[in-house]
């Protein structure tokens, strides 16, 4: 996949997303989504790791855990700072950005 492509796609739904490098990997900040829930949305700033990490094809990573809504949550620290994840595997790197940030976010719902 095209990582500039993919990042235009993301834009075309968050404006303000921008792409990073680390580890000559590609991450996609997104500096606000929300997120449904089953208690109601939340807002939350999130780093997309569309490719491999910590053992899971891909990861939705953010800024502060969602109280009250998944388990196995994880810290990491990425671009200096502390992200949290969980655990909720398979959703593969080889689809469309759009499609693996939905997949991820599906997880609250």
């Amino acid at each position: 996949m095209n990582a500039e492509e993919e990042i235009e796609r993301i834009r075309g739904i968050y404006p303000d997303a921008v792409a990073l490098l680390e580890g000559g990997q590609a991450f996609v900040h997104l500096p606000k989504i929300v997120i449904a829930t089953a208690g109601g949305s939340v807002e939350r700033e999130a780093l997309l790791c569309p490719h491999a990490h910590s053992g899971y094809q891909t990861r939705l990573f953010l800024d502060s855990q969602v109280p009250g809504s998944l388990a196995n949550w994880t810290g990491h620290t990425l671009f200096t700072r502390k992200w949290f994840t969980w655990s909720w595997n398979y959703i593969t790197a080889n689809q469309p950005w759009t499609a693996i940030l939905a997949n991820h976010l599906a997880a609250f719902r």
